[in-house]
């Protein structure tokens, strides 16, 4: 979460962390690496168990990041006196 939030709040054109969050290098990039990432993780943390549990887990885990990093993305934009 902390790099769109870094490059919202460090960049000179407005909406650079959006566009880290959502669309470099290509459309839902960053969001689909976090997403494998815990996806990943999960299963590996989780080998005695059911794998379809840890899936589950995972992209509950992944769908949170999400919702909190454009919560707070969208959150420093507006602060910063951007306009959404």
């Amino acid at each position: 979460m902390l790099i769109p939030l870094v490059a919202e709040l460090y960049s000179p054109e407005t909406g650079l962390g959006f566009d880290v969050l959502l669309y470099w290098p290509f459309d839902f990039a960053y969001v689909l690496l976090v997403g494998f990432v815990f996806l990943g993780s999960n299963q590996l943390l989780r080998e005695s168990k059911s794998a379809v549990n840890a899936m589950v887990i995972g992209g509950a885990f992944w769908l949170g990041w999400f919702a909190v990093s454009f919560l707070a993305v969208g959150q420093l934009h507006l602060s910063l006196g951007y306009k959404l």
